[in-house]
């Protein structure tokens, strides 16, 4: 699981073609036109797992912490990028190849999902140090 697998299979020379225009009739071979569903279902569950940790760890250590308000979410922020740039690095800085996302999607695309697990985490251990 700490592997990531590239998606892209290499064309064959049996591999369909496909016409360009419709005026004009030569044809090409597409290049890398076969993604592996295996290989992005594995990439995709890594990352979801990475980053759900992450959320989880940093939910706790930042209510352990007693942060408030805006600096909490700036902890929150501060440690998704840091994930996402982990991630990225163990990926070669091509998440198109392993995730099959653009760059931007890949870094800012489901912070919001992983924004309420830490919310919820970080009120959860913030109650129990400060409140109870």
């Amino acid at each position: 699981a700490g592997e990531f697998t590239q998606l892209f299979a290499d064309a064959k020379d049996d591999a369909p073609t496909v016409a360009m225009d419709d005026d004009d009739e030569e044809e090409r071979t597409q290049e890398n036109a076969f993604i592996s569903d295996e290989a992005l279902m594995h990439n995709r569950s890594a990352i979801d797992g990475y980053r759900s940790y992450l959320t989880i760890f940093a939910g706790v250590a930042t209510g352990i912490l007693g942060a408030t308000g805006l600096v909490g979410g700036l902890l929150f922020l501060g440690a998704y990028l840091i994930m996402s740039l982990a991630l990225l690095a163990r990926m070669r800085l091509d998440p198109e190849a392993y995730a099959n996302e653009k760059l931007q999607y890949f870094v800012f695309g489901n912070i919001g999902k992983y924004g309420l697990s830490f919310v919820l985490f970080w009120t959860l251990s913030y109650a129990l140090v400060y409140v109870y």
